[in-house]
Order: structure tokens, then C-alpha cells, then sequence
């Protein structure tokens, strides 16, 4: 019975590697850049022929799917941590939140794209969800995983699109003015590019705590993740109330893989088609929606795929490989984001306008599969990965056991 209840923490430990895999590959083309490229740095990354399929291929296979497994892993690690222990408090948690917030600021400072504060924020609101029914959370959940509120809202703006034509004149007045501010968007994404460039550490810092969280705050609301983590936390949680990570023999994988690859498929191609430029506004929201919509089961039929790698003899030893990573995911992506600033950024190798995007990916890659044998070797010799222990320590307020003794290698042997 305990090999079975290891096995399945494993799984999840497989897909947090999995979702960090696909995280870095996406950071790693964009140039960790995070911010807005300004328009005369457009397609920095594409000097070859090939870098434009590898852009076709990340903007439609990686982004938005791989951190929305890592969101809705989020959740369900709420529910494996405090929700299924009736008897502990929400003060606890609501502290290990504060202190992922800090660990996510200082990682913030150096990488604007941080999302561990931004976890920890929503992972507030998380706690006020304990005692909320399942189906409720379920509905609420899907209508914000949808990113069902910039849905509505874009709905009422096509409608009004013919009253607002009317005070265009207006508002064109007005961007001319604003687009001779510093608050104007290419103006900030100017200077901040310069920043990466030149690899003003001190200015970095100070911008990254300033606008930074401005432009988080402004990117997480344009692009709906506003709204789209909260929904994939709370799917999360659903998925652990239902006790699905303890019933995944029972869960039938090769009928989910057809119907979200069926459903995700094509809501990639038509998000991909209809969102170009040259299409109406109508069929360019359509595409977001299909956007939305995709961003759900595509990352769903990744799951069941990795999933159905375990059950398999053939794959099951390729998918185990993803456990130690994923297991020191805090670490994880810490790293990966030292290692993407020091590839990129101006005090670092400054490649940032030198390196093909394909090239980028090539260089993810073999990052993650050093991330792979470090974590393998790590576990080894400790109990948590360096950040999480940290963070553990810090939650029970006293050191935890870090080191492996002699007698537990044995044990585990």
C-alpha cells in the first residue's frame, strides 16, 4: 500500500518536472525577456529559417499550456497539504504563502516574469475556497480557467465598437500625447530592453521592484491570467477532492487522450489561423477564445499522455526521469531562471540580439537534462531541495532534517 501511495506523489512529482520543462523552453525562446518588445526589436530571435517554424511551434504547442499544468498542480497540492487535513488551521498555510511571496520577490527583482508571487497571492484567495462546496468550485473554477470574464468583457466592447467609433478623433488626440509620455508602453519597453542590453544591474533591480509589478499587474489583466490562474487553482483543488491522484488506474486515459486531442487540436489551428493580423476583430476574438479554450486541453491531453508513459514498460522508465526535478521544483525554477538572465542579460553573456531562438531551445534543453541528472544526484545525498528545505524550515519555524544518513541510503536501496 505504501509503494502504491509513493507512486502516485511521483506521478505528480513527474508533471511538475514536465510543466518546468515546457516553462523553460518557453522562457528561453522569449529571451527571458518578459516584457513587451519594442518594435524596432521585433523578431530579434529569428535569424534563420528555422526559428520561425520554432516560433510557430512554441507560440502554439508551449505557451499558456505548460504553466497552466503548474497551476492546477498548485491547486492540488493546496488540497494535499491542507485541505484533506481537516483538523489543521489556515494560518499555517497562510504563512508558508507569505514566505513564498518573499522568495518569489527576490527571484522577482531579478526576473520581472516571477510567478511565484504571483502564486502566492491568488494562494490567499485559495484558503477562502476550503469550505466552498465542490460544485461550485467546479463551475467557478471552469468560468475563470475559460478566462470567462475578459470573454464577456470583450463581448460588450464589439457590441459598443459603433458608439466608440464616434469619439475616435478623440482618443487618437490623446494617444498622441501619450505616446510622447514615459508612461507610454514601447517607451518603458524601450528603456527596459536597453536595461537587458547594457546589463545595468542596480538599474535592473530597481526597475524590476518599480514598473515591474506594474507591467505584471498590466500583462496578468491583458492577457486574462488574472483570471485563468484562480480558475486552474481551483480546478486543482477540485481534481484532489475527488481523490483523482489516488485513482489514476482507474482513470480512463486513452479516452481522454482522444477527446481533449480532438477538442485541443483544432482550437490550436483555428487560434493560430484566425488570430492573424489581415482577420477581422470578430475573428480575431474568436481566436482568443479558442486561445482560452485550448490553453485547457492541450495541457490536458499532455497530462494524460505523461500519465500513460507510467503504465507503460516501455516509457515508464523515460517518465521517471521527470520525479527528481519536479520533486525540487522551487529550486527548479529558480534556476532555470539564473541560468536564462546569465545566457541573455548584459551583465551576463549578454546573447540576447546573438542567439537564434532555435538555438535557445537547443540550450533549454540540455539545461534541463543537466537539471535532471543534478536533481538525481542531490537526492541522493539530501531529503529537499536546497530552496525547499529552505522553505519548509521556515514554515515549521525550525530547521528540518537535511542530509540523508547512511542508514536511510540503505533503506532505500
Amino acid at each position: 500500500m505504501q509503494n502504491l501511495a509513493t507512486k502516485r506523489i511521483e506521478q505528480i512529482d513527474a508533471l511538475r518536472g514536465f510543466a518546468l520543462f515546457g516553462i523553460i523552453m518557453t522562457h528561453m525562446f522569449e529571451g527571458y525577456l518578459a516584457s513587451m518588445t519594442p518594435p524596432h526589436f521585433l523578431g530579434f530571435n529569428i535569424l534563420h529559417p528555422i526559428d520561425s517554424f520554432s516560433q510557430v511551434v512554441i507560440q502554439n504547442l508551449f505557451v499558456g499550456k505548460f504553466y497552466a499544468i503548474f497551476s492546477m498542480l498548485f491547486g492540488l497540492s493546496f488540497y494535499l497539504i491542507l485541505d484533506q487535513k481537516k483538523g489543521s488551521g489556515s494560518l499555517k498555510f497562510i504563512w508558508r504563502l507569505v514566505l513564498l511571496f518573499l522568495i518569489g520577490l527576490i527571484h522577482h527583482i531579478h526576473y520581472r516574469g516571477d510567478f511565484l508571487t504571483v502564486y502566492a497571492v491568488f494562494g490567499f484567495a485559495l484558503v477562502l475556497f476550503r469550505k466552498v462546496p465542490d460544485k461550485i468550485i467546479l463551475i467557478l473554477g471552469l468560468f475563470l480557467a475559460f478566462n470567462g470574464p475578459s470573454i464577456v468583457t470583450n463581448s460588450v466592447s464589439l457590441i459598443q465598437k459603433s458608439r466608440q467609433e464616434s469619439v475616435q478623433i478623440i482618443k487618437e488626440t490623446k494617444n498622441i500625447a501619450l505616446n510622447n509620455s514615459a508612461d507610454n508602453p514601447v517607451t518603458q519597453a524601450n528603456a527596459y530592453f536597453d536595461l537587458i542590453l547594457k546589463g545595468e544591474y542596480r538599474k535592473l533591480l530597481l526597475s524590476n521592484i518599480t514598473t515591474g509589478f506594474y507591467n505584471k499587474y498590466n500583462y496578468l489583466k491583458f492577457s486574462g491570467r488574472l483570471w485563468v490562474i484562480p480558475g486552474l487553482f481551483l480546478l486543482g483543488l477540485w481534481i484532489g477532492r475527488k481523490k483523482w491522484h489516488q485513482q489514476i488506474d482507474k482513470i480512463p486515459l486513452v479516452k481522454i487522450i482522444s477527446v481533449s486531442a480532438l477538442i485541443g487540436i483544432p482550437l490550436t489551428l483555428i487560434s493560430y489561423y484566425f488570430s492573424l493580423p489581415s482577420n477581422s476583430e470578430f475573428i480575431r476574438f474568436v481566436a482568443s477564445i479558442a486561445k482560452d479554450a485550448s490553453n485547457i486541453f492541450m495541457p490536458l491531453l499532455y497530462i494524460v499522455v505523461l500519465l500513460s508513459f507510467f503504465k507503460l514498460n516501455v516509457t515508464n522508465k523515460f517518465a521517471s526521469q521527470l520525479i527528481p526535478v519536479g520533486k525540487m521544483g522551487l529550486t527548479t525554477y529558480v534556476l532555470q531562471s539564473a541560468f536564462g538572465i546569465f545566457i541573455f542579460y548584459g551583465y551576463g553573456l549578454g546573447l540576447l540580439l546573438k542567439l537564434s531562438g532555435t538555438a535557445a531551445l537547443g540550450l533549454a534543453l540540455s539545461f534541463f537534462l543537466i537539471q535532471i541528472l543534478f536533481s538525481k544526484w542531490w537526492f541522493s545525498n539530501y531529503r529537499f531541495g536546497p530552496l525547499e528545505w529552505l522553505w519548509r524550515s521556515g514554515t515549521n519555524g525550525r530547521w528540518q532534517s537535511f542530509k540523508i544518513t547512511k542508514d536511510q541510503k540503505i533503506s532505500n536501496l
